[in-house]
């Protein structure tokens, strides 16, 4: 059992606990009674840390099991579905939805954002679950990507950015035949292409797309997924911004 600060220990843990086995249950994961109390500390740390930096918009608890825990435990069957290999998460925030994965998948994982005080607090996170072989690193993705191309089986990303700028932002980090797996509210058609589009030039094809309604009525979850198949036909990264000022497609 992890050792969380005294000022959280008053929390319902076993009920939170409870809600989330039912949640998981429903959605079809196969995910450890150890595992799931593991994600459920790591977000009672969140919720504590959240009072000094502002890392989620989401205070209930009831509601963080669904749009935290549960919204990362969804890609877990895409994940799994990679070769063996590295993970990596594009813009961690408070560690979601790489932690999660991390825990339930046990592949050794880097957690990427660009607020130095967000991948602080992830650090503590980590140190105080007494995870191992995982590591939040402060960094632009196009910085980092120069140093560590092809050096991810699974790269996961949620709610970030449009797909075409997901799409280049995932390519150089990919070793041939990795995935990019991308939650998303509710893309439409247009982005839907435009990601297809931007795949084309970066050498990877969309190889699947779910859609989930969330529990409790806390919205929609699109899941679409993309393969690493060819070199790109562009030089990637581009300089950074670039991505996101004009995208591929």
């Amino acid at each position: 059992m992890t050792e969380l600060p005294s000022c959280i220990l008053d929390t319902d843990s076993n009920d939170l606990l409870h809600q989330l086995q039912s949640l998981c249950l429903d959605a079809g994961l196969t995910v450890s009674d150890d595992q799931l109390q593991m994600c459920l500390d790591h977000l009672l740390l969140v919720i504590e840390k959240n009072k000094v930096i502002n890392l989620t918009r989401i205070t209930s608890l009831e509601d963080a099991l669904v749009l935290h825990i549960l919204d990362s435990l969804l890609l877990l069957p895409y994940v799994d579905r990679a070769s063996h290999g590295c993970l990596l998460d594009m813009g961690t925030g408070a560690g979601y939805p790489g932690l999660p994965l991390h825990i339930v998948s046990g592949r050794s994982s880097t957690l990427l954002d660009s607020v130095g005080k967000k991948v602080h607090a992830v650090q503590e996170f980590i140190d105080q679950l007494h995870l191992k072989d995982v590591r939040p690193v402060h960094s632009r993705l196009e910085d980092y990507a120069r140093d560590h191309r092809s050096q991810y089986s699974v790269v996961v990303a949620r709610a970030l950015s449009s797909l075409p700028v997901l799409v280049e932002y995932a390519a150089p980090f990919l070793s041939h035949g990795g995935l990019f797996i991308a939650a998303k509210a509710r893309p439409d058609l247009d982005e839907l292409c435009s990601g297809d589009q931007a795949a084309d030039m970066c050498g990877m094809r969309r190889i699947d797309f779910d859609e989930f309604d969330l529990p409790y009525g806390l919205g929609h979850r699109t899941v679409v997924v993309y393969k690493s198949v060819a070199q790109p036909s562009i030089k990637l990264p581009r300089q950074s911004g670039t991505a996101k000022r004009s995208p591929l497609a």
